[in-house]
């Protein structure tokens, strides 16, 4: 084998042996680290011996059936003889007193042939010291002292093993591994990869070394691997019950083998390899050991916090017995462990790390005595279910159990009720919400909630009004500035731990306000701060958010891609808020036609737990699209109404939010129910939340199919400019198909024709191929984007303001003069107005004016009773 960097110890040895050859008597002892390769230079020099002729003489170590004056005495008097002992420092006391003897003995004859005795030892601080002191007085006595490999001397290590060059980086990484010690290099070069394994060759060569350095070295780096980065020789003395010297004496036979660098182990793997070397009742009980230390040594809570999640925690029973455990460093008791495991959630969530809080916060609430911390324990889990939601939001329903009971109980104190009742609003538990928030006195509670939506215009309910307050956070204000103030609010807010309910409930507000495009565009910048952060919590409650953007502007698959991909967020951990992605994304695959996959998606969804939260509501929606699409309207009806009455029940009966009452028309009017169907679509108009462009599009396209042929003309061209400025395409196709319809019942072919196609093209450009069957039957809507109709939707932006309101009343149906009516201007300022957009979009006749332009084209007309 290549003695690799050792030439300086061979010339050493070599010119020993070469003296032993002349005649001559000597002694060298080959002393350093375990590991270092001091057998390697011995077996080098009985090599050698062999090859001159001289007589060797090997063992391991000597023990007492050992006589070396025996085996030296039958060699003849003429031939040199080379004694090697190898590791003498793992000699019983007897064999050492042997050996003793006799090198005094040789220090006293002579041969005619010569003799040279080599031994090795590693570094042993309790070495007998008679023999050291016979060696040192031998007249030919050499010392050869061997080290660690440097750098350059690794890397020629590693060449020598792979047989070609390596890299520097990969030479240094393994240096920086095994310091440098030849046996753990050796070893590390084994493992796959390089890369060490639990109970590899790696881990084996350093519990090797360990158990060489004496009795006192796995203790030692025992300590050292649990303290990590917080080892002082103090705190490590203080685990040990040992004093700093003898600390600080092992801990410098460890930095001679490579395993440790200064007061540490040099690599986590080292580390790894010691723990993982211990029994696991004494490796937990090691962690109590040093967690109290670290704890009276006042090392930071998250230091603490980790030796304690390591252990388990530290119970009442732990603490007898052991008052001398902290050392130098003061007295125990467990009173500390929970708010400093508190204290370590908090600084693990500053630096973004919610599974290290959440396991604080889980092992605080196990540390809580359950008789006398109750309130604590409530704290907690509190606290926990506020994070948990981010990770897991079945977990956090869960984790919400335990103060629900004690609240019930009478157990809860008038705060943490607060605090209960915010998050099971927030987690949609709106009854459960309101239960808790009558536990508490004062306004405080309520400020708390109120301080959620953007804009602050939600007022303070009366007292006893706490269904309505915790209704308050699923609806959107009912002003006027809205969606002003929810613009305003995620400009400037920071989406942080105490945000995202506000954020959300801004989002829901852009939807609600005929807002879904800068609604889909804020998502898409919360989704990417939320994809930056290990939230997957967030990131499926953006994307749910997202997905119903999307389904409101009538990108099918784009809304079906986000729900899908929310659900995949939080698979086998959504709870009640699964729900809520499903709901969108039935909603989309209905609108696509794609019923056996919507159907698989709702077939699991029935337990009446779900019925219980918000996230019910989109649920129920979502059935009854998918049974009014195939063909069953009376079971869609059923969940219309079940929906209604939820949420009469929670203050959340909002038209714009919810509309049930035109989804249940819609359902009457299949079953021919149409006065029913009157009835409902009269009481949502007469709501005060019932505003805005979607709402009244859709309500006048339901109502037109009650009336006449001219009078559902009339309403469903208003309905059209209505859903015009809405963004939503989908029901856009819907009125303008019907529109389209109306115009061939009176018998103008052209002018429906015109309107029939243009439904049927942006239907096909939504990707809604029953809606492209019902308009146009065996039409092939191809590739969605890419339908008939939008020619020039992209340059509406060089339009002014009054040539968009022409365009978009010519794209309806209108004539010039119905054009010129409705905007109070001439005809020929029509005319000319056309002329300008032909010219401006590129195109040459009505019919290839764009489907989506978005502005109100003028005041909505009341519905004649």
């Amino acid at each position: 084998m290549t003695l690799l960097s050792r030439d300086a110890e061979r010339t050493q040895l070599d010119g020993a042996l070469a003296a032993c050859m002349r005649g001559d008597t000597g002694i060298v002892l080959v002393e350093g680290a375990v590991g270092c390769g001091k057998s390697a230079l011995l077996r080098h020099c009985a090599d050698a011996a062999q090859r001159h002729g001289a007589a060797t003489v090997r063992a391991a170590y000597p023990d007492c059936a050992t006589d070396l004056a025996t085996a030296v005495g039958v060699v003849p008097e003429r031939t040199p003889v080379v004694v090697c002992l190898d590791d003498i420092d793992q000699a019983d006391a007897a064999s050492l007193g042997r050996l003793t003897a006799w090198v005094r003995t040789t220090s006293h004859t002579t041969r005619a042939g010569g003799l040279l005795l080599v031994l090795t030892a590693a570094d042993a601080p309790s070495r007998d010291a008679g023999l050291d002191t016979e060696l040192l007085k031998h007249p030919a006595y050499t010392r050869i002292r061997v080290g660690l490999l440097d750098r350059p001397a690794t890397a020629a290590l590693v060449r020598e093993h792979t047989g070609a060059p390596v890299a520097r980086a990969v030479a240094d990484g393994l240096h920086r591994i095994s310091g440098g010690n030849p046996l753990l290099l050796r070893a590390l070069l084994s493992e796959p990869g390089h890369v060490p394994e639990p109970g590899g060759p790696f881990s084996r060569a350093v519990l090797t070394c360990l158990e060489r350095c004496g009795s006192a070295a796995p203790r030692l780096a025992r300590a050292l691997a649990a303290l990590g980065d917080s080892a002082t020789p103090e705190r490590v003395a203080s685990v040990l019950r040992m004093t700093p010297t003898g600390a600080t004496h092992t801990l410098t036979a460890l930095r001679a083998t490579g395993l440790a660098l200064g007061d540490r182990l040099r690599h986590a793997a080292t580390a790894a390899a010691v723990l993982d070397g211990m029994d696991p009742a004494e490796r937990e009980e090691l962690h109590r050991r040093v967690a109290r230390v670290l704890h009276a040594s006042r090392a930071e809570a998250a230091v603490i916090a980790d030796s304690l999640r390591a252990c388990g925690g530290i119970g009442d029973s732990d603490e007898s017995g052991d008052s001398g455990s902290c050392g130098s460093f003061g007295g125990s008791g467990s009173d500390w462990v929970v708010p400093v495991l508190r204290e370590a959630a908090q600084q693990a969530m500053a630096v973004d790390e919610p599974e290290r809080a959440a396991a604080c916060l889980q092992l605080a609430h196990a540390s809580c005595a359950t008789d006398t911390d109750e309130p604590a324990r409530g704290e907690i889990m509190l606290q926990l279910a506020a994070l948990t939601w981010r990770l897991s939001p079945a977990a956090a329903e869960q984790h919400l159990e335990e103060p629900l009971a004690a609240l019930r109980a009478g157990r809860l104190g008038a705060a943490t009720a607060g605090h209960l009742a915010r998050l099971l609003v927030a987690q949609g538990r709106i009854e459960e919400g309101a239960e808790a928030l009558s536990r508490t006195t004062g306004t405080d509670a309520l400020r708390e909630l109120f301080a959620l939506p953007p804009g602050g215009s939600h007022p303070t309910p009366p007292g006893g009004a706490h269904l309505s307050a915790c209704a308050a956070l699923w609806t959107h204000p009912g002003h006027q500035d809205d969606a002003k103030d929810a613009e305003r609010f995620l400009d400037g807010a920071p989406a942080a731990q105490g945000t995202h309910e506000a954020l959300a409930q801004a989002v829901r507000t852009l939807l609600h306000t005929d807002q879904p495009r800068r609604a889909a565009e804020w998502c898409r910048r919360l989704q990417e701060q939320a994809a930056r952060h290990r939230t997957p919590g967030l990131r499926a409650m953006y994307g749910t958010l997202h997905a119903e953007a999307l389904l409101r502007l009538g990108d099918l698959a784009g809304a079906e891609r986000e729900a899908t991909t929310a659900i995949r967020a939080v698979a086998g951990r959504g709870g009640h808020f699964r729900s809520a992605p499903v709901a969108v994304l039935v909603m989309a695959l209905t609108n696509m036609g794609r019923y056996d996959d919507a159907a698989r998606h709702l077939e699991p969804l029935v337990p009446e737990r779900t019925l219980a939260t918000v996230h019910a509501l989109p649920l129920l929606r979502a059935r009854g699209q998918y049974f009014l699409a195939t063909h069953r309207a009376e079971a869609a009806l059923g969940e219309f109404l079940d929906l209604g009455r939820l949420a009469r029940r929670w203050d959340l009966d909002r038209p714009r939010q919810h509309p049930w009452r035109t989804d249940a028309a819609e359902a009457l009017l299949r079953l021919g129910r149409h006065q029913e169907a009157t009835a409902l679509i009269t009481e949502q108009l007469a709501l005060p939340d019932a505003t805005g462009a979607r709402l009244r599009g859709v309500a006048l396209r339901l109502r037109a199919a009650t009336e006449m042929p001219r009078e559902r003309t009339r309403l469903l061209t208003r309905a059209v400019a209505e859903l015009r400025g809405s963004g939503d395409r989908l029901e856009l196709a819907r009125a303008l198909a019907d529109l389209g319809r109306g115009f061939q019942t009176l018998g103008e072919g052209t002018r429906a024709g015109s309107v029939v196609r243009r439904a049927w093209g942006l239907a096909a450009d939504c990707g809604a191929a029953p809606l492209c069957e019902k308009i146009l039957p065996g039409q092939d809507p191809g590739t969605p984007g890419s339908a008939r109709g939008t020619v020039g939707v992209d340059r509406t932006g060089r339009l002014s303001e009054s040539e968009r309101k022409v365009a978009a009343l010519a794209s309806a149906g209108y004539t010039n003069r119905e054009i010129a009516a409705e905007l109070f201007i001439s005809t020929s300022t029509v005319e000319q107005h056309l002329t300008r957009i032909y010219r401006k979009l590129h195109i040459s006749r009505r019919r290839d004016l764009p489907l989506d332009l978005e502005f109100d084209t003028c005041e909505s007309a009341p519905l004649r009773s």
